[in-house]
């Protein structure tokens, strides 16, 4: 967990931060990223494999080497027929229950679409506040600060306080897809060794994108539908000495930076203000404290 967290923005959108005290949560239809939070899990597997791992081990389950998952259907069906087929073979065993998960496959293909949808729609009224880890990240100030021409401010959390920094996760960037199962979960869960994690499912979704945006680097704070389910986004107060900083672009107009400094002294008197310049002898930006402007 990094130990301060920094959001990237336009003077003008500093100005309204700063002096109303909030910061927007968004919703997945304000975002840029199009697949934010609104893709579908994949169950592009091997049902052979599955089929076959997932039957070896429900055999398991019937001889008790495996223990079943007290529930999961699959495991109390055991459970049940147990007593009423003591003795029968591994062929004839693996024989019947051929026949159930393939059946588990055909109600996967004929309801997934419709879980996906209603997934979707769940999520699709999500508010979440999006932050990063560094305030020198250039591809950041060129895309969300106007260019170097803006400001980042940094925000920690407030000792004794209830501030949300704490629950946020770090983002999984991948360049595929994620899969609902992995093979061997699914072959598992069909053998009734572990249940349904819907949780699980849920936070991949929100907290996993495209490897497009892993410049980001970002860590992202989720709450659910919010205060106001339907809104299309929230401006939340933040507690006043939550924010402990902002570091002005290297091309803000001075005026812009009299601005902002003005604010800050008066409304957040102990928030260190920093100055971005581009290093002598390296493609980075250096941060340097601005004792008046």
């Amino acid at each position: 967990m990094p130990e301060a967290f920094y959001k990237y923005m336009t003077y003008s959108t500093a100005k309204i931060v700063l002096e109303n005290q909030t910061l927007r949560w968004s919703t997945p239809a304000t975002l840029n990223d199009p697949y934010d939070i609104q893709f579908d899990l994949s169950i592009n597997f091997d049902r052979n494999a599955v089929l076959q791992n997932a039957l070896e081990k429900l055999w398991k389950v019937f001889t008790g080497e495996l223990i079943g998952h007290p529930k999961n259907q699959m495991s109390v069906a055991i459970n049940i027929l147990r007593p009423h087929i003591q003795g029968i073979s591994k062929q004839h065993f693996i024989k019947k229950m051929d026949e159930g998960i393939k059946k588990s496959f055909a109600a996967l293909d004929k309801n997934i679409h419709q879980t996906h949808q209603a997934t979707r729609e769940h999520l699709s009224t999500s508010k979440i506040l999006c932050l990063t880890d560094s305030p020198t990240n250039q591809l950041m100030w060129a895309y969300y600060a106007d260019s170097n021409k803006g400001v980042v401010l940094r925000f920690q959390n407030e000792p004794g306080a209830d501030s949300p920094y704490q629950m946020a996760h770090k983002m999984s960037y991948t360049p595929d897809i994620p899969m609902l199962f992995e093979e061997n979960e699914l072959s598992d869960f069909l053998a009734g060794l572990i249940t349904f994690d819907t949780t699980k499912r849920i936070n991949t979704l929100i907290y996993t994108k495209s490897d497009a945006w892993k410049h980001e680097n970002e860590w992202r704070i989720f709450a659910g539908d919010g205060r106001n389910k339907h809104a299309p986004h929230e401006d939340r107060k933040f507690g006043t000495r939550e924010l402990t900083g902002a570091v002005f672009g290297c091309r803000m107009p001075i005026e812009q930076k009299m601005a902002l400094s003005s604010i800050l002294r008066h409304f957040y008197p102990h928030a260190e203000i920093l100055q971005a310049a581009p290093a002598n002898h390296s493609f980075q930006l250096e941060l340097s404290p601005i004792n008046a402007v």
